[in-house]
């Protein structure tokens, strides 16, 4: 559930040792007898809040109390602690531009007085308030200057707590799970470094987070108990009461209720809020709709309505009214069950949140089918397939967002591999040269000084040239071995080229797969209402039905062709490549492949958009190709060109439209294809060698260097063509590959 991945993220873990315990009564006493207003009552007005969380009152007194004394005695140290901590509560107090303000005035001062930890929670404090707001991106912006500023203070809980906040905003409100993981990961390690529990079980729990949003239960309920594990040493209550309720939904969710209803029951034995435990009360409810245990599902469902109600939590009430409806369906009082998921649907509605518009629409659709209202149960499941459809997309977007994180790491880790292994390779055979060098140096000076022995130095000169034919040997082995690796390194970047069409696939397929669904449940319904007619006897009626039915079977059968075109267009380009040349049109080659790269990149980068031109000739006869081969020179120039003007986008400026065009001609007994782009050329300092092994322009990590040089080498050697490149910087780069048709 939405509600709850949010609040999951913002877990906040708090542990008091009886060190602290004595330190928090020291500076108690202090407060109390010490009323003289000075820098020691400032500090110890700071320091109790650090230590301990205090009511939203307390801290509002004592926090302005030290802003007032610090600004009096000109104690800047002790200002921007006390700004930091007023600011917190107006920001409790959801009074967003005074906290804004304090924020900014908290920079100002820390800035002035070089204090970087400050600064840091500065501009934390803002990227909570931007956070807060729905601004993601200027959120993310001032928690990634929040960890810079940590970094310079070498302070490595400080460093990790900051990464865990740029891995919640990219989780909970970005949506890039493959950088949510990743900077949960870097927390993780500095908070391991440092050895601090608190911080490693907020960075299991942001794991986990991450792995709840994508789908991955087991994965997501394997680092809840790492952190519900880690919390056994540091005992607080509610970090446990929150994990135990991840625990459960996993459970839940994976369909295992038994322990699902352990995990929740344990969950509310602990000390919580009204919201945490009505949410709870709504899970256990759930569970027992779906096992059939309606006494059980009424008596939580109507204790989490009522807590729900009393909080003004109106996602929970969305969310327990369609919980109630089917408790009522299974009871088959549909009456009921329209009542309590009509109010479901409303409050839905207003706040937005699909989740609940679909269970409620669902729950609407059942209760009126039961009832023979086909009009009304037609209306609400049409609503729910579109609510259903929509959640789906973004499920397939999270999961390939996965699996472009699992591939890049992998890929990675080979090149690392690769690197090591050529390191071993040269170092052996600069060792085995410098022998061979040393020893034919000993045999010219024993040649020289020795020259009466000839036959003993004949002697000597066998031994070593034999071993100087075993250091070459050695020397053809390591070439040997440095030539399986550029091969692995070729069959790496054919892989890649599959990896960058998984993404484009994902988005390619689901429409034609969401029109079948659409369509054959629509055919249901008519195929009810047809049954209806002809028990009527109403003819003319029946007749239209059987229209509609046969035009929407057209449809299903159009979409089914198109995904099956693509699923089978997939299949060939994963193919182990057999050399064998088959009649292709290039045409509808190019075009596929023009589409797949564009939704490959916008798989990875949502924001990303080109205007995509296409320029065939209508009259271009098939060619005889080996189409694995030609489909990968394509992928390659396709995704060069969208990579070269999403670069562009990045600097120039709001003028720019980004544009990729491709031409197919005739010309002189070739086919001829270009593929052009407006984006920022190619160097003249670099245009020749593009085409070479293992040179390349991106970052570490975005190229192998290997897609323009197999490229040439399919098109060149494997089909006696040419390519050519036509550039000039800053402007544009056309790629024209010529294939004869003989």
């Amino acid at each position: 559930m939405k509600k709850v991945l949010l609040f999951l993220t913002f877990i906040t873990c708090s542990i008091l040792s009886y060190g602290q315990e004595l330190r928090i009564k020291q500076i108690e006493k202090d407060i109390k007898e010490h009323t003289q207003q000075d820098t020691l009552r400032v500090n110890r007005l700071n320091e109790l809040p650090v230590l301990i969380t205090l009511p939203i009152g307390k801290l509002d007194t004592m926090a302005s109390e030290a802003l007032a004394i610090s600004r009096k005695l000109h104690y800047s140290e002790g200002e921007v602690e006390a700004l930091i901590q007023v600011e917190r509560v107006a920001y409790r107090k959801n009074n967003l531009p005074r906290a804004l303000a304090l924020a900014q005035q908290t920079i100002t001062m820390a800035e002035k007085i070089k204090d970087k930890t400050h600064l840091s929670d500065a501009y934390a404090a803002i990227a909570a308030i931007e956070n807060y707001i729905g601004e993601s991106k200027q959120a993310l912006a001032y928690q990634v200057k929040a960890e810079a500023a940590a970094q310079t203070t070498q302070n490595k809980s400080l460093i990790a707590l900051r990464q865990l906040g740029i891995s919640t905003i990219y989780s909970a409100s970005v949506g890039d799970y493959s950088k949510a993981m990743e900077w949960a990961l870097k927390g993780e390690k500095n908070a391991e470094d440092v050895n601090n529990l608190t911080l490693l079980a907020q960075a299991w729990s942001s794991i986990a987070t991450v792995y709840t949003n994508i789908g991955d239960k087991a994965n997501a309920l394997t680092y809840y108990k790492k952190a519900l594990d880690a919390n056994k040493k540091l005992g607080d209550p509610k970090l446990e009461f929150n994990l135990l309720n991840r625990i459960g939904e996993m459970h839940r969710l994976g369909g295992n209720y038994p322990e699902a209803i352990k995990a929740y029951q344990e969950a509310l034995s602990k000390p919580q809020t009204a919201f945490n435990t009505e949410l709870t009360e709504s899970n256990i409810a759930d569970v027992y709709v779906r096992t059939g245990n309606l006494p059980m599902a009424f008596k939580y469902g109507f204790e989490s309505l009522k807590g729900a109600q009393q909080i003004d939590d109106t996602q929970g009430e969305e969310w327990i009214y369609g919980i109630l409806a089917r408790a009522y369906l299974k009871l088959n009082k549909p009456d009921s069950a329209i009542y309590y998921s009509s109010m479901g649907y409303s409050k839905a509605n207003h706040t937005s949140t699909i989740e609940f518009k679909r269970d409620n629409a669902e729950a609407l659709a059942n209760a009126y089918a039961v009832k023979k209202d086909f009009a009304n149960a037609y209306k609400y499941h049409v609503l729910y397939i579109s609510y259903r459809d929509s959640m789906s997309s973004a499920q397939v977007t999270n999961q390939t967002s996965l699996l472009q994180y699992n591939y890049d790491m992998a890929k990675k880790q080979v090149q690392i591999a690769t690197l090591n292994q050529e390191t071993k390779l040269q170092n052996s055979l600069l060792i085995g040269t410098l022998v061979v060098l040393g020893l034919i140096g000993i045999t010219v000076v024993i040649l020289i000084r020795n020259n009466r022995q000839k036959q003993k130095a004949n002697n000597l000169l066998s031994k070593q040239k034999q071993m100087i034919e075993e250091e070459r040997d050695k020397t053809n082995k390591a070439l040997a071995g440095l030539q399986l690796t550029q091969k692995q390194l070729i069959q790496s970047e054919k892989m890649a080229s599959l990896g960058e069409l998984t993404a484009g696939i994902a988005h390619e397929i689901q429409n034609p797969l969401n029109f079948v669904n659409n369509f054959s449940e629509v055919n249901r319904d008519l195929l009810i209402e047809m049954r209806e007619e002809i028990d009527k006897g109403n003819l003319d009626e029946v007749r239209a039905i059987a229209n509609d039915i046969i035009e929407n079977e057209q449809k299903i059968n159009h979409h089914g062709k198109r995904a099956d075109f693509i699923v089978k267009g997939m299949l060939q380009h994963s193919r182990t490549n057999s050399g064998e040349k088959q009649p292709t049109d290039i045409n509808i080659l190019a075009d596929e492949f023009f589409k797949l790269a564009f939704h490959g990149l916008r798989a990875k980068d949502k924001l990303f958009n080109a205007e995509m031109v296409t320029n065939f000739d209508k009259g271009l006869p098939k060619i005889n190709v080996v189409p694995q081969d030609m489909g990968r020179v394509l992928l390659n120039l396709f995704n060069n060109a969208f990579y070269a003007v999403n670069q562009k986008v990045k600097t120039a400026g709001p003028g720019y439209k980004p544009e990729v065009t491709i031409i197919t001609a005739t010309e002189n007994g070739n086919i001829i294809i270009k593929v052009k782009d407006n984006g920022n050329g190619i160097p003249d300092a670099i245009k020749e060698k593009i085409m070479q092994p293992f040179f390349t322009t991106k970052p570490t990590g975005e190229g192998t260097g290997l897609g323009l040089s197999l490229t040439y080498d399919m098109v060149v050697k494997g089909h006696g063509g040419s390519i050519n490149v036509d550039t000039k910087e800053g402007e544009y780069t056309e790629f024209t590959v010529t294939l004869p048709l003989s």
